[in-house]
């Protein structure tokens, strides 16, 4: 995604654009996810993430940047304006940000947001759709603060701080691509799986 917001809008409204996109994304895998089996099933015999897991693995990592976003935020002065300056990062946090997208280089997942057992379709999804309802009600509460100035620690990496307009878009990277994941897990389950399990 583009760093920064077109020229008239505000910092704000450019986030919101890119959950909004996400919640779509979103939405339209789990349509396509019919029970709890399909849910839970973990491709590579077993070895691989299942669409729950890829969610829980989100909620995990969302619930620990938003506490401390929040915690930045608490204090950040506010303008009379909501803010239209583009949202910069670092070159370290540009750097972070694009290792999260889509398409690029496999990691290990932190031992801290490892996912859990997450079979259950409508808890896993509840608690990730209430995490998407915090972060947007967070931004929207944010309008007036420019998010290149407040930073928070980094709640994975020790010694390391960001902005809080870096540590949005690192949200945002790292959903898109779990999400994708999820989309290509759910893809191999319906070609694999007998018809009468589909």
């Amino acid at each position: 995604m583009p760093e920064a917001a077109a020229a008239n809008r505000t910092q704000a409204s450019s986030l919101l654009d890119e959950l909004r996109a996400i919640r779509e994304r979103a939405d339209l895998l789990i349509a396509r996810v019919p029970d709890d089996l399909v849910f839970g099933w973990q491709p590579a015999n077993g070895r691989g993430w299942s669409v729950g897991q890829c969610l829980d693995h989100l909620s995990q990592g969302n619930r620990l940047y938003i506490a401390g976003i929040r915690d930045a935020l608490a204090n950040a002065p506010r303008e009379a304006d909501a803010i239209t300056a583009p949202i910069r990062s670092t070159w370290p946090g540009r750097k972070f940000i694009a290792m999260m997208e889509p398409g690029s280089r496999k990691m290990k997942a932190p031992k801290k947001i490892h996912p859990r057992s997450a079979d259950n379709r409508a808890q896993v999804w509840g608690e990730f759709t209430r995490g998407l309802d915090e972060m947007e009600a967070i931004i929207r509460d944010a309008d007036h603060v420019d998010l290149n100035g407040p930073t928070l620690p980094s709640p994975l990496f020790k010694l390391s701080r960001m902005r809080v307009g870096t540590a949005f878009r690192i949200l945002f990277a790292h959903m898109r691509r779990h999400i994708r994941q999820a989309e290509r897990v759910l893809e191999t389950r319906l070609i694999e799986a007998p018809k009468g399990e589909r």
